[in-house]
């Protein structure tokens, strides 16, 4: 809505200054909003896993977008590492079963109902959490 008032109500404010990234079943969906899906339509199948992922097809998009392709190549590799980490230290040092448990115990015996994530870098502050 600020986007559309800032912009004093020009019929084309969506198509001018907007992008979608969705599957491609939302095509209707993407045309109804006003976005040309012929040209900022980032599209993805059905069976993309992971639409809350920065690291699906999803998070690529706007990530490259911001802070360009160079920065998500690093950010993916950092990804990787993560993931190696969690399949090769063993489980007293591993950091993903780690924090896992400690999500359980949290809930389940400290009677926690929510989980903050908040962002560590002030250029991340406004990322989606």
């Amino acid at each position: 809505q600020w986007l559309w008032d800032s912009m004093r109500k020009d019929e084309n404010v969506v198509k001018k200054h907007m992008v979608a990234c969705s599957s491609v079943s939302a095509l209707d969906s993407v045309k109804e909003f006003g976005i040309d899906a012929d040209n900022y339509f980032f599209k993805f199948w059905d069976w993309v896993g992971g639409r809350y992922s920065m690291c699906s097809a999803v998070g690529a998009v706007p990530i490259s977008l911001q802070y360009g392709n160079e920065l998500f190549e690093k950010f993916l590799k950092g990804a990787k590492s993560v993931d190696e980490h969690f399949i090769s230290a063993p489980m007293h040092k591993n950091i993903p079963i780690i924090l896992g448990l400690l999500g359980v115990w949290n809930m389940s015996f400290l009677g926690y109902k929510a989980r903050a994530t908040l962002p560590y870098a002030e250029a991340l502050a406004k990322l989606p959490a």
